[in-house]
């Protein structure tokens, strides 16, 4: 069976729940408002067939590949967006704030789950994967501290259920504290743990504050690669000297950010060029569009990927040390928004 054919019938499965998702959010009309997103609906649908119908082996390729391989190619489309300048704005005032975030959650979550009986690697692997970006830094971190199996597990489970309840609360959130979209876009770029979810509860508040969490999350996933280096470092000193298994960096570290940061130098570009141009206009209303209904099929993926089933296995333990690491980086990071007036 070739590749293409492999990842067809989940791929399908996530763009017809994309396509539903946006049709009713388009229908759902209260006030003159869409009060509904595109982007929830996604995610709910899927959750529902994932835990109701089941979904066979056999969509489980293309899933992936949209949550993995779609959500990247949208991202990268969403530098069409954004000016380069902004990027640089909005990625510079953030970087005090996932600075000091990061270094409270992985310091604080280890001290915490150290307290509570945790092993050390399963303590560890928590930690990074709520200050960076969730199931993409615990898995790239587990050789580099040659964590078990199960660790990886317990970690991934309790990391993607507090950023499945952030995609639905941090919103509400936003809105009861009356946050401006720049406000809850640096606010949940920081705060959330993976970049589906990040992307996901942004556009759920705003389209603005979609992009601006984008930047914002980017900004904070390109510390993986020296933080997973530092970590492979003490790690190796704690065995005195011996060899841990080595990590490829080039290959964890996020290129696709390169092409993000690519397609806004050249909507900067064309901006002192084609401004007044009308296929210009258009061409970058349509590359919006593209990008919010792929944002939408990343996250139907999100919610075929999301079995409560597999969640109910991770013990209390991880389960509160989760929530205390999730509660800090919220906590932490809108204080900081608010004190550096973002």
């Amino acid at each position: 069976m070739s590749v293409k054919s492999n990842i067809l019938p989940g791929l399908v499965l996530a763009g017809v729940i994309a396509g539903v998702s946006q049709y009713l959010e388009e229908l759902i009309v209260i006030g003159g408002q869409h009060p509904i997103s595109g982007v929830i609906l996604a995610i709910l649908i899927g959750i529902l067939i994932k835990n109701t119908v089941k979904v066979g082996d056999s969509f489980q390729p293309g899933i992936r590949f949209a949550l993995q391989k779609v959500l990247k190619g949208a991202i990268i489309l969403l530098g069409l967006s954004l000016s380069f300048t902004a990027v640089l704005k909005t990625g510079a005032d953030a970087l005090i704030i996932i600075l000091i975030c990061v270094t409270a959650a992985i310091s604080l979550t280890f001290f915490i789950g150290k307290k509570m009986g945790l092993p050390d690697k399963l303590a560890a692997l928590i930690g990074i994967g709520c200050a960076i970006c969730g199931s993409t830094a615990i898995c790239a971190a587990a050789p580099a501290i040659e964590a078990e199996d199960e660790d990886v597990t317990f970690s991934v489970a309790t990391i993607t259920l507090f950023g499945v309840v952030a995609i639905f609360l941090y919103p509400i959130i936003g809105k009861m504290l009356l946050l401006t979209d720049m406000q809850f876009g640096t606010w949940s770029g920081i705060a959330v743990h993976e970049t589906a979810q990040v992307i996901a509860a942004g556009f759920a508040y705003s389209d603005e504050a979609g992009k601006i969490a984008t930047v914002v999350k980017l900004t904070r996933t390109v510390l993986l690669a020296p933080l997973v280096l530092i970590f492979g470092i003490i790690y190796a000193r704690q065995k005195q000297g011996s060899t841990t298994q080595k990590v490829n960096y080039l290959r964890i570290f996020p290129w696709f950010v390169l092409g993000f940061i690519a397609l806004a130098i050249f909507r900067t570009y064309g901006d002192t060029i084609w401004m007044d141009s009308a296929q210009w206009t258009a061409f970058l209303a349509q590359g919006k569009t593209i990008a919010k209904f792929l944002i939408v099929v990343a996250m139907a993926g999100v919610g075929l990927l999301t079995n409560f089933e597999d969640m109910k296995r991770v013990g209390i333990k991880p389960f509160i040390v989760g929530l205390i690491a999730s509660v800090i980086m919220a906590v932490f990071s809108i204080i900081l928004v608010y004190a550096l007036g973002i």
